[in-house]
């Protein structure tokens, strides 16, 4: 006669015959379902979807139950008055969407740059990267003399290495046409004449750009446990001299600099709240050569 095992994450058929201290495999734990996640006490694994969620495989052997679980344990005992106030549970009201909102930081708080650290698979592969490369193939060896600048509004020149040195003074708006008139998103000088908005001076001064690079779009996703949230990207080859991170406590600008000059760069509003910066520590980690790792820690629930 076969009968339906009724352990959690088996739901099989079996031969009480054959039964075999091995033949079931189970969560003996308990369901858990915390901020959209959904996974079993006994084991690690969580997933946001419920039908993957059912499927999770049991991490636990065993013989078939045939037997319905017995439920939690109730309190045995007539219940006083004493016994019931204290089992009697709080009367816990959550903060409203606006209540969170009024009390979020403002967006103008000011970005500070995350510290970064490099793992040790990282530099073997910036290691081996250098060894691969031939004698004289610097970053400065790809610019090509005469290069002009691409940053618009600046007319230099790339004759060497001595060329960074120079200011590079340059719009970092948009163009814009509207009824004949043309100026830039970033300065209100506005003329008619298309040769004369092409000689308008930049109303910024920075570094030169002597060579596009390449917008990377990277796959990135981000997790949270108890006390981290982490944000992740994914690409070959993170080079930590051109990299950057900088972070509020509802912000999160990345600037990631790829092998092969690819970039990724994104503003990142955070859902919730992390900790202020003058109380914690931040991280920026390149955990291996395939992806870079940034870690923030939330702010702790009053």
């Amino acid at each position: 006669m076969s009968l339906l095992c009724r352990n959690k994450g088996c739901g099989q058929h079996f031969d009480p015959n054959t039964n075999l201290p091995d033949s079931c495999c189970h969560h003996p734990g308990v369901p858990i379902f915390h901020d959209a996640l959904k996974g079993w006490s006994c084991c690690r694994k969580r997933t946001v979807d419920f039908s993957e969620f059912l499927n999770i495989k049991g991490c636990t052997m065993g013989p078939h139950c045939a037997e319905k679980l017995p439920e939690a344990p109730q309190p045995e005992g007539p219940a006083t008055s004493s016994s019931l106030q204290e089992q009697k549970p709080l009367n816990v009201i959550p903060k409203s969407a606006e209540t969170l909102r009024r009390e979020r930081p403002k967006s103008e708080l000011p970005l500070k740059l995350l510290p970064l650290n490099i793992s040790q698979a990282l530099e073997m592969a910036l290691e081996q990267k250098e060894l691969d490369q031939e004698p004289g193939a610097g970053l400065d060896s790809l610019i090509r003399t005469g290069s002009s600048c691409q940053n618009p509004g600046c007319d230099a020149v790339y004759q060497g290495p001595e060329s960074d040195a120079t200011p590079c003074t340059y719009h970092p708006g948009a163009p814009r046409f509207h009824e004949g008139m043309k100026s830039w998103s970033c300065c209100g000088i506005q003329t008619l004449d298309f040769g004369a908005f092409l000689a308008q001076p930049g109303c910024r001064v920075g570094r030169h750009d002597w060579g596009k690079q390449l917008p990377a779009s990277c796959r990135h996703d981000w997790h949270q446990t108890d006390s981290l949230v982490v944000v992740t990207v994914y690409g070959q080859i993170p080079l930590p001299a051109f990299n950057w991170v900088k972070a509020s406590q509802t912000e999160l600008h990345v600037h990631i600099v790829f092998d092969g000059n690819r970039v990724f760069q994104a503003q990142m509003k955070l859902w919730g709240v992390s900790e202020d910066q003058g109380t914690q520590e931040r991280e920026l980690t390149a955990t291996s050569a395939s992806r870079v790792e940034v870690i923030l820690l939330p702010q702790s629930p009053e």
